[in-house]
């Protein structure tokens, strides 16, 4: 994993392998539910020439997910279609939250913190 990185020799920095499974699935889902993994990806988005203040390009560009998003999404809101999107994650929540937000689509959230 490319966000791993050793510190003074002895202490890994990143992301916890103790569960690694759950580490895989959390990078399955977005770069930035692994530990330290959205700073590392903004570093490497600013050595690109990339715009600093540009989070929708940045979160489409970090995850193959969002990129078919980016394509999926104003086809099927163009058609009249209303969509449903599930994840067992409360963090891809999150991320997810964001991503529509930047993209300026209403959306509702659904889980078990709205009362």
């Amino acid at each position: 994993i490319k966000l791993l990185a050793v510190d003074d020799g002895r202490k890994i920095k990143g992301p916890s392998l103790i569960n690694v499974a759950m580490e895989l699935r959390k990078c399955c889902n977005h770069p930035f539910l692994i530990e330290g993994g959205e700073a590392k990806l903004k570093e490497e988005w600013m050595e690109g020439g990339n715009d600093k203040k540009d989070e929708k390009g940045f979160m489409s560009a970090s995850c193959g997910k969002f990129k078919f998003l980016d394509k999926l999404l104003p086809k099927l809101f163009s058609d009249g279609h209303r969509v449903l999107m599930f994840s067992q994650f409360v963090m891809m929540l999150d991320v997810l939250e964001d991503y529509l937000f930047y993209h300026g689509y209403d959306f509702c959230r659904i889980d078990g913190s709205i009362t």
